[in-house]
């Protein structure tokens, strides 16, 4: 076989998606059975050898317009906001890239588009689809992007052969949102990275020290500050606990700035005075693989998921997990971690406080989570993927 990528996902700062397709492609290169691999940003043609080079760093990628703050994050989201911002930036890629998708799908190669859209292609391809947030929260993302997917999603559907998605619970909401044949659909989970592991206290304790935390003494959750993941609610929940509680277990939020967060920043204002929720900003992946296996508990109560990586990777840290028992999560966590209604602040605080008073229970979840999680591989994923291709050649 021959397989074919858009690498754009590869650009710096890579987001999950990004993480999706160089773990996809890593797993190919280990296997004997894949005669080519080779992929495009703009108009370069990346071969084998190539698209080693930028997986490994030795060959980097213009960096994606990136800007967490001051007037340049401004800029950069207002021009996203246009009217025909994705959609032009899409024509651009596609015109760029159209003799060598052309030349490709002539020499029998599978194309697979791994964030969503996929550019036209006459050959067999396939999609992944990693969530419909944009369907069921369409207020929680930019209009633009919304509207770049409503326009161009569809088509996508229709154009590729088959569609990978990365949880049976986005499986049937691809079909039943999209009115696509069962048959087409394919549930393909996501992997944990070895390196999200239980750590030793000794070797996180200097940098619990350096953050004033202490092991197994504070709450933790990582996700980008958005709408979608809930956390006005979750500090809503944090603060209804009792100041006590509050003191020996802060709640350390980790993740990019995200939108549309000015209300969550103001409610937490007054407990960042009291150094009750802490904001360490950056924090480089190595320390955040010993600050997940530190914490007493790990809270996610997203409204939507796709997967849920985030939770995953925490129970195979070796944490007890608050999650939310809608869209993906209990598919994901499999009676794995306590699951709350992500709506009620009260249900959300009541798990925390349940979570943090009952250490039995805590070591049952990180029992079964560790079991859990060692089921979610990218080996596993990477099979699975190369199952679909060779159903398209067969």
């Amino acid at each position: 076989m021959k397989l074919l990528y858009d690498l754009n996902s590869l650009r710096p700062p890579r987001s999950g998606i990004g993480y999706y397709t160089q773990h996809l492609l890593e797993g190919l290169f280990e296997r004997g059975d894949i005669e080519e691999i080779g992929g495009w940003v703009g108009s370069t043609y990346y071969d084998r050898r190539g698209v080693t080079g930028l997986l490994s760093g030795e060959n980097s990628l213009e960096a994606g317009a990136q800007f967490s703050d001051g007037w340049k994050a401004s800029l950069l989201r207002a021009a996203r906001s246009l009217p025909g911002v994705y959609h032009g930036r899409t024509v651009v890629r596609r015109i760029k890239s159209a003799s060598l998708r052309a030349e490709c799908a002539r020499r029998g190669f599978i194309y697979h588009e791994t964030n969503f859209v996929a550019s036209p292609y006459a050959a067999p391809s396939v999609v992944t689809i990693h969530d419909l947030s944009h369907r069921h929260f369409p207020e929680f993302h930019p209009q633009a992007a919304v509207d770049y997917l409503d326009r161009n999603l569809p088509d996508t559907l229709k154009q590729v052969q088959k569609v990978i998605a990365v949880s049976e619970y986005t499986r049937r909401d691809a079909i039943e949102v999209y009115g696509l044949p069962e048959e087409k659909v394919v549930a393909i989970p996501l992997g944990v990275e070895p390196c999200f592991r239980p750590h030793r206290a000794e070797e996180c304790e200097s940098l619990l020290t350096e953050l004033g935390l202490r092991q197994r003494g504070f709450i933790l959750s990582v996700c980008t500050l958005q709408p979608r993941k809930n956390l006005t609610r979750l500090v809503a929940a944090f603060a209804n606990l009792p100041a006590d509680m509050r003191n020996a277990f802060p709640l350390v939020l980790i993740g990019a700035e995200g939108w549309m967060n000015s209300d969550l920043l103001r409610d937490i204002e007054r407990l960042v005075g009291a150094k009750q929720v802490i904001l360490p900003g950056y924090v480089a992946r190595k320390s955040l693989l010993k600050l997940y296996s530190s914490a007493a508990v790990f809270a996610y109560p997203s409204l939507f998921e796709g997967f849920g990586l985030p939770v995953a990777e925490a129970m195979a840290s070796g944490v007890a997990v608050l999650t939310s028992n809608v869209t993906s999560l209990p598919e994901v966590t499999a009676g794995a971690a306590l699951e709350v209604d992500p709506y009620s602040v009260d249900e959300i605080a009541a798990g925390l406080e349940r979570l943090l008073c009952d250490e039995a229970l805590r070591a049952t979840l990180i029992a079964k989570g560790l079991a859990r999680a060692s089921e979610l591989t990218w080996d596993a994923t990477v099979r699975q993927t190369v199952d679909v291709y060779r159903s398209l050649v067969a």
